[in-house]
């Protein structure tokens, strides 16, 4: 066993390949995802605005319409999941 004190950048807390890490990264993988997706589609890596106040409009004004397409779309995918069983 090694102190986290020693080397944090090697030795985290909680220890790297632990069932802890593991959840822990999962989580944060998914969020990755969820930037890489909005800079490369949404322009969020090329945003024009000086003020904070503006910029911040513009993130959450991309965020509202990321999660309203993914919401209509999960809707759709039940949709047509419930079609096809009632056909089968």
């Amino acid at each position: 066993k090694v102190k986290i004190t020693t080397d944090l950048r090697k030795y985290t807390a909680p220890a790297r390949g632990s069932k802890a890490w593991k959840t822990i990264f999962k989580r944060r993988t998914a969020v990755e995802r969820v930037n890489a997706y909005l800079k490369l589609y949404f322009q969020l890596d090329n945003v024009r605005y000086r003020t904070g106040k503006r910029s911040k409009v513009h993130f959450d004004l991309v965020t509202l319409v990321y999660n309203a397409s993914k919401l209509a779309a999960d809707r759709i995918r039940k949709m047509l999941e419930s079609q096809q069983k009632q056909v089968a």
